[in-house]
């Protein structure tokens, strides 16, 4: 009966353990992401300005289609968000493994033989069960801390798949753009092809009429061979643009796959928010920020270490003796003998081990502070950069279609008056390669410019939870 007590009063402190371990359990994980912890109204305002569906709004159904393939299918992005769901179950066992008590069972059984005078040997078997609970009190609160370190790691994987999630999205946006530009530019290369094979045609009739010298002939086939290596050029571009978008969305990069759409019409910059605003969208940022109050928890988790240890530790157990002993005999709680055993540890001498790892936790402490600030800078020096290289891509982009209209003009001038004899063969090349250069010019331009609208939405932050897009809208086919 006395044994049956002391096993109950064991079983309470365990239970007792365990509810004042839950009270230094800190809040549910995922509550120590900054954009949280700002308040419901200030985080929503977050969400929506830049607009998070910010891929959806470009109006291209082709390029939000795409990107959310690549969102499915990214190699990439299923490896960083393997490693957030490893680092959030880590955390969650670092809370139950540090700040809850252990809690064991185990049974065994014996067997002894020893021989005597005669040759009858004297069989022994007997069979045990034990239960055995340990906690450590966290006075100093460095479990707590600990545990804290561990989820704040997490939080940091999960921007980090944030981060991942906006940069496929980016990523395969921008490849569907020099998808398009890659077409293009061939297409551009094929015409120019033609081009100069029209001239030389006129040109080899000119001189089998006598007309112009031999110099005209070969400089004529000079360009068309040029035009020819230049479109082969082009198709190799083309082929390794269609294996970058195929790469990007997990699809087998044979270089097949083609673009139907147009680029998008691009309107007027959205509204970038205030510096400070940016900081609290990037996933990038938010991450650096958890991993430097990580590094904080990890400090105090170091001093206290050098702290004393106060430890409780409860066991109970039952053997059963006899000729046949059973299994089911072990669990009689009349029989268990139950110790409780409550400790203090201090350390005195570890080769300077704690005290090295305090200054160690600092220095982190130090170098995850200006990790934050210098990604901070990178986060504001992206989005002033694709501000200012917006203004000037639609300059280049107007002045372009400007000199590619005047180009393409002076191009028919030129072969207008080349026919009547009127015009040399240098002038209508130099009109060919005017032309060839404007329109070339004006595709990269515009291309560059919506490559960089997307990487100024990028830059924002914008829909970094799902990538841009626009969860509740299925692409119009």
């Amino acid at each position: 009966m006395k044994n049956g007590v002391r096993l109950l009063v064991g079983m309470g402190l365990v239970a007792l353990a365990g509810s004042c371990a839950g009270r230094n359990l800190p809040p549910e994980p995922d509550s120590y992401v900054a954009a949280d912890a700002i308040g419901a109204e200030r985080a929503a305002d977050l969400a929506t300005s830049p607009a998070a569906t910010w891929l959806d709004d470009m109006s291209s159904t082709e390029m939000s289609t795409m990107a959310r393939e690549a969102l499915a299918g990214s190699p990439d992005l299923q490896i960083v968000e393997a490693r957030y769901r490893a680092a959030r179950w880590r955390a969650r066992g670092a809370f139950g493994g540090s700040l809850l008590p252990n809690l064991s069972v185990g049974a065994s059984g014996t067997r002894t033989e020893e021989p005597t005078a005669t040759e009858e040997r004297i069989r022994t078997e007997f069979m045990t069960s034990s239960v055995v609970a340990n906690w450590e009190i966290d006075l100093w609160g460095r479990l707590t801390a600990q545990a804290l370190a561990a989820d704040l790691s997490a939080d940091a994987a999960r921007q980090d798949l944030n981060d991942a999630r906006l940069s496929v999205a980016g990523q395969s946006a921008r490849a569907w753009v020099d998808l398009i530009e890659a077409q293009q530019l061939l297409a551009l290369a094929q015409e120019d092809l033609q081009t100069r094979e029209r001239a030389l045609d006129l040109t080899q009739r000119r001189y089998d009429a006598g007309l112009i010298s031999s110099l005209n002939l070969r400089t004529a086939r000079s360009q068309v061979a040029s035009a020819r290596g230049f479109q082969a050029q082009a198709q190799d571009s083309l082929l390794i643009a269609s294996r970058r978008l195929q790469e990007i969305m997990g699809r087998y990069p044979d270089g097949s796959l083609r673009a139907e759409g147009e680029l998008p019409t691009l309107g007027p910059l959205a509204a970038a928010g205030a510096p400070g605003d940016l900081l609290e969208r990037r996933p990038d940022v938010l991450a650096s920020e958890n991993r430097m109050r990580a590094a904080g928890f990890r400090i105090h988790e170091a001093r206290a270490a050098m702290l004393p240890r106060l430890t409780l530790r409860a066991t109970a157990g039952a053997t059963d003796l006899g000729p046949n002993p059973s299994i089911n005999n072990i669990d009689d709680s009349a029989n268990l003998i139950s110790n409780i055993v409550a400790g203090i540890t201090m350390p005195i001498f570890n080769g300077g081990a704690l005290i090295a790892e305090s200054r160690a936790s600092v220095a982190d402490r130090r170098a995850a502070a200006s990790e934050y600030v210098r990604t901070s800078i990178a986060a504001w020096r992206e989005v002033e950069g694709t501000i200012s290289a917006d203004q000037s891509l639609q300059v280049r982009e107007e002045q372009f279609a400007i000199a590619a209209n005047e180009a393409r003009e002076a191009q028919a001038l030129a072969e207008r008056e080349y026919a009547r004899g009127v015009a040399t063969l240098f002038e209508l090349i130099d009109a060919y390669t005017r032309r060839i250069d404007a329109e070339r010019g004006l595709i990269t331009a515009r291309s560059a410019r919506v490559s960089n609208r997307i990487s100024y939405h990028v830059a924002l932050g914008g829909g970094a939870r799902t990538g841009g897009i626009d969860e509740d809208r299925e692409p119009t086919p």
